[in-house]
């Protein structure tokens, strides 16, 4: 029974990712470029989760992004972040690297957690700033008093993850 419920809540992730990605989408055709100051992304990976998606927006004059991200696979992961990105607002570049802090929720039947996360990537413009290359690679540390794990279980979550995907720029 677990199964199907697990299948059934993979396929409203993934359609709510697929619908995500279409709408930054329709944001980076509407804006100039030149106006741009935001991304959405949606990676496939390995480790915490197969699927993700989340958004940045870049905090006005700085390079400071706020943003969340959810993403569904061996753990359910859902975060609030905040990235620095010093290179966000110089439009010429081509490659983008970025630090990211942030505090997620992750929940996987029998386990869950309130963790801390740190992770980096880069995000690569080829031609202009409305869809990119994304890599990144992230670490979640739990952050709770007991084991959250019932006794007599055995799960070890993978509290870590790698991920390559498609950036939209707005």
């Amino acid at each position: 029974m677990a199964k199907a419920r697990d299948k059934s809540g993979l396929r409203v992730t993934a359609r709510a990712a697929v619908a995500a990605a279409i709408f930054a989408g329709c944001l980076a055709v509407a804006r100039p470029v030149s106006a741009q100051s935001s991304q959405a992304y949606l990676s496939l990976g390995a480790g915490a989760t197969d699927l993700s998606g989340g958004a940045d927006w870049l905090v006005l004059g700085t390079p400071v992004a706020v943003g969340a991200d959810f993403g569904a696979g061996n753990l359910l992961v859902a975060s609030l972040g905040a990235s620095y990105q010093p290179f966000a607002r110089q439009l010429q570049r081509k490659v983008h690297p970025f630090l990211r802090v942030s505090i997620a929720a992750v929940a996987s039947d029998p386990y869950s957690a309130w963790c801390v996360g740190l992770g980096g990537g880069l995000v690569y413009w080829p031609r202009s700033r409305r869809v990119g290359l994304r890599v990144e690679a992230a670490k979640l540390w739990p952050a709770f008093d007991e084991d959250p794990i019932p006794p007599g279980e055995t799960f070890v979550p993978r509290l870590w993850t790698l991920r390559a995907g498609i950036a939209f720029g707005w």
